[in-house]
């Protein structure tokens, strides 16, 4: 065996093997990697097969073709994937092991709508608004500056649609819910680019027959192709490689579940600055939400947490790639930024709906979506009662139906007040006063909750290092623990409430584009929703209203409850494994359609569909349960346990809302 081995030693395949090493290791700039860590970068991960399914009809949710499109494809200024999209058409789908890459096939592109699929995004077709034919939620922007490449280059992003656009399957048709959550894997994505990338840049070292980065360059360079020009390709394919922080897990995000708040963090504070002692591990991944009837509410986000649509919308753009630049002399544009607000402002008055709902006691704009007759009729007399059922145990968090006259009423919607100095203010217009419930009572995960409130940030300067401080004054609105929202002012610090940081980098950037575009302060208040930038931390978890809430499964703000039935039912009766990224819906549970998963653990990933497991912090599916736990726990239990006929017809009357 050893005679064996030192002949290998001798032979070309073991030097090809070196040559493959150390390419990786000067091409990727990696100091000293473990060969785990090699492989596990240049690996794709496993991904799922794809049905072919038949588009089925709208679902009636008020939207005509054109502006459902126009969403799906409005730019955000996003540069989500940090390489040019010429570089993102032309990769091609890294080889499944290391090994491939000794003689290597020429593989499809990875940008292709077939094979993003299987990361959970939704076909769409060519259009001026989608020019390259690529799936709901993508759009680009044009003379960005992307790290490692040289000069200025049109970067591909994600839009608002890529989360808020949902899907489900049944019975062979695709089902589209405008403003539902998405059921994409974007860390599955971001690894599989990451492979590709590195597998195309090992390929640039390498002789032939790897001819990956020749066909890589020829398709980027075109008449332009050349040594020189090849070169500089190299270069710049290694220096963007080397240009991104890696994410750290402390909890996996897996199919349509994404660590939201702590990734705008990290991109806007630690990455975006270079100041790595701002980063955290993903920790509190939550599904991605429902969208529509959100516009008007009073608070947002899960945790209820913040209160201007502006204020979420471009936070939510910070946090995918949008450029802000946060070093520039302070009179010399610092926070200037590549956040389109016109394309913002057009995408929540699109949501909103043109006129106020309390004028005609209906929504505008995107509604819920309608329960389709092919999945099956309601039951009219069985919805009745559950109708009677929901309105004891259910309105008291999430308000009164909104097809009922008790929802249009004084009680669901208020105006904002909140005071400036010693002035007392209010909204000019009433907004939906959502119910946000203590930890303490709904007893569910807390993980999502403490965000805001626990974790800090660090924007000051430091003399000894030379650091300069961003120059966070800004004035903000903030619940101060009693209700009452004061504005407060903030300032740089090195122990900064993360919160309060996030309030104010936004206010900032959101002005700086304001007084570029000559907008006087008197005429910013419709883009901001003509409400203030407010903001509380840690009070708990919304309950909003319920319509339409049969299509946004997988349940909690986590995602750990898979159906409706298990969501109404005592904690320990719920399934402590959820099977993620199938599209298939239950229609009699309501919810992801499950396969029995009855193994005391699991992989993260089986065939390529994520595995959530609810016994670990951040997944943890407990509170909001019905009934006491069999061993007596009464942690979390907000009603009753239910007959079976009891829990069907609450579900039939949440399908007809």
């Amino acid at each position: 065996m050893l005679r064996r081995f030192f002949s290998f030693l001798g032979s070309w395949k073991f030097w090809l093997i070196v040559v493959i090493g150390v390419a990786v290791l000067v091409v990727i700039g990696l100091k000293s990697p473990t060969v785990a860590t090699l492989r596990e970068r240049l690996t794709p991960p496993e991904l799922p097969d794809v049905a072919t399914l038949e588009m089925a009809d709208e679902m009636g949710q008020n939207w005509s073709a054109d502006t459902r499109h126009r969403f799906h494809h409005t730019s955000q200024g996003t540069s989500t994937f940090p390489v040019p999209v010429e570089w993102l058409l032309a990769l091609e789908v890294p080889e499944a092991s290391l090994s491939g890459l000794l003689w290597p096939n020429r593989q499809p592109r990875l940008f292709e709508t077939g094979y993003l699929a299987r990361f959970g995004f939704i076909p769409s077709p060519v259009s001026p608004d989608n020019p390259y034919g690529l799936p709901i939620g993508f759009a680009t922007s044009d003379f960005q500056n992307l790290p490692g490449v040289s000069g200025k280059a049109t970067s591909l992003g994600l839009t608002c649609a890529a989360c808020h656009t949902g899907q489900f399957s049944y019975e062979g048709k695709r089902y589209v819910v405008d403003g539902g959550p998405s059921t994409v894997d974007l860390d599955a994505l971001t690894n599989t680019l990451g492979a590709a990338l590195g597998q195309t840049a090992l390929a640039s070292a390498l002789p032939t027959p790897n001819r990956r980065f020749e066909r890589f360059a020829r398709t980027i360079l075109g008449d332009r192709y050349g040594a020189a020009a090849k070169q500089q390709l190299a270069v710049d394919l290694k220096g963007a490689l080397g240009a991104s922080y890696p994410d750290r897990f402390n909890v996996l995000e897996g199919h349509g579940r994404l660590d939201a708040l702590n990734r705008i963090g990290n991109q806007v504070f630690a990455e975006n600055i270079d100041r790595p002692q701002n980063y955290v591990p993903i920790s509190a991944p939550v599904n991605f939400p429902h969208i529509w009837t959100s516009s008007w509410f009073n608070w947002v986000q899960y945790d209820g947490s913040i209160m201007q649509p502006l204020m979420r919308n471009s936070g939510e753009a910070l946090g995918v790639h949008t450029h802000v630049n946060t070093t520039a002399p302070k009179d010399e544009q610092r926070f200037s930024s590549a956040v389109p607000v016109r394309n913002l402002d057009w995408i929540e008055d699109t949501l909103a709906g043109k006129t106020h709902p309390m004028e005609a006691k209906a929504f505008g704009g995107l509604l819920s979506p309608k329960w389709p007759d092919a999945l099956g009729a309601i039951d009219g007399e069985l919805r009745t009662k559950g109708a009677a059922l929901y309105a004891k145990h259910c309105s008291g968090c999430h308000l009164p139906a909104p097809d009922s006259e008790a929802f249009w009423s004084d009680r669901v919607f208020k105006k904002i007040q909140y005071t400036s100095g010693a002035q007392q203010l209010e909204t000019e217009l009433p907004y939906i006063s959502v119910n946000v419930i203590p930890l303490r009572v709904v007893g569910t995960d807390p993980a999502q909750a403490g965000i805001l409130r626990d974790r800090t940030i660090d924007t000051a300067g430091n003399i000894e290092t030379g650091t300069e401080a961003i120059g966070l004054a800004a004035t903000i609105c903030l619940n101060q623990g009693n209700g009452a929202l004061e504005q407060v002012r903030v300032n740089d610090g090195p122990m900064l409430n993360f919160a309060k940081a996030l309030a104010a980098l936004v206010q900032n950037t959101n002005n700086a584009w304001f007084e570029a575009n000559g907008i006087a302060e008197a005429d910013r208040a419709p883009y901001q929703g003509n409400r203030p930038n407010c903001l509380q931390a840690d009070a708990g978890y919304k309950a909003r209203p319920l319509n339409g809430v049969w299509a946004t499964a997988p349940f909690l703000h986590n995602g750990s409850v898979p159906t409706l039935d298990d969501l109404l039912r005592p904690v320990d009766e719920r399934p402590a494994f959820v099977q993620l990224g199938s599209l298939e819906i239950d229609p009699i549970k309501v919810g992801v359609k499950q396969p029995d998963l009855g193994a005391d653990s699991y992989p993260p990933y089986q065939d390529g569909l994520f595995i959530l497991d609810t016994s670990l912090p951040g997944n943890l599916n407990s509170g909001h349960g019905f009934g006491v736990q069999k061993n007596g726990d009464k942690t979390g239990v907000i009603g009753p346990a239910f007959t079976d006929e009891e829990r069907a017809a609450i579900i039939e009357f949440l399908k007809s809302i």
